[in-house]
């Protein structure tokens, strides 16, 4: 449990709250919480070969084939976060090349879904994305 301030983000989810309200009244006037629509969208994507991973959805996953597949991350926005996890494992790899990878010393870097149950979280901070949890990928 933390402590919000002023000017900073709660990113979390009251589940009894009124999400028809912009922001809804505190519990006290130090306080505020924000509906769903002030939280970064939390819907999904498949990623398929040959595509850009969306920046508007924070969950891409990955059904691959038989064969190696790539995808693309471009640039995102100070605070994003982005999530890549492997969902049905086909055979083959999903190698996502990542625009100003946080882990190398410049430049692209990779991502690579193998199995079932790889997967990374990331944050988009200073330019660059970070890993900031990994379970299974291989980053290069």
């Amino acid at each position: 449990m933390g402590i919000v301030t002023a000017g900073q983000k709660f990113m979390g989810v009251a589940s009894s709250m009124d999400t028809t309200e912009k922001k809804s009244a505190a519990l006290n006037a130090n306080t505020e919480y924000y509906a769903i629509e002030d939280l970064q969208s939390y819907s999904s994507e498949d990623l398929v070969s040959g595509a850009a991973a969306s920046l508007t959805k924070i969950m891409s996953y990955v059904v691959t084939g038989g064969s190696a597949e790539t995808a693309t991350l471009a640039d995102g926005t100070d605070g994003q976060l982005k999530m890549f996890a492997c969902y049905t494992d086909g055979g083959g790899d999903m190698t996502i090349t990542v625009q100003n990878a946080g882990w190398k010393a410049s430049g692209t870097g990779t991502i690579t879904l193998a199995d079932v149950g790889d997967g990374v979280i990331m944050v988009y901070a200073n330019s660059h994305w970070h890993c900031v949890g990994n379970n299974g990928a291989a980053l290069a």
